[in-house]
């Protein structure tokens, strides 16, 4: 009996890995045994252009159906995209001022308490935004 029928092979002995790499082609070949990808026809290619166009359209219009939920303003009259926009930036800049005005109260009640300001992260630090 020979070595290789005497003790079974584990999954990581160098027997094992010898055969695997024995039986398998070289890369070259693997590659060129591949079956070349069938070419899509006209007509599937245009149907997959429109079907993702149209499932980016219904994304922009999910995302702006969000923002007339979220935005006060935004809860009835027109809804053109562009007033949309303008009102969420809008709302956006009033949260911002509100937030740092609640900033600015807390550090004057903790001056008036005698206590230590609050730690601050970067992502609290004052926004404001100039129009373009």
């Amino acid at each position: 009996m020979t070595d290789a029928q005497q003790q079974p092979s584990s999954p990581g002995s160098s027997s094992q890995k010898r055969s695997l790499q024995d039986d398998s082609p070289p890369l070259k070949e693997r590659k060129s045994r591949k079956a070349p990808h069938e070419l899509l026809t006209d007509a599937e290619k245009k149907a997959n252009h429109i079907a993702s166009e149209q499932k980016r359209r219904q994304n922009i219009r999910l995302g702006f159906d969000q923002l007339i939920e979220i935005v006060p303003a935004l809860n009835s009259g027109n809804r053109s995209e562009a007033l949309i926009l303008q009102k969420s930036v809008d709302h956006i800049k009033q949260l911002i001022t509100v937030k740092n005005d609640l900033k600015d109260q807390i550090r004057d009640l903790q001056a008036l308490l005698g206590e230590s300001p609050y730690d601050e992260d970067s992502s609290e630090d004052d926004l404001t935004y100039s129009a373009y």
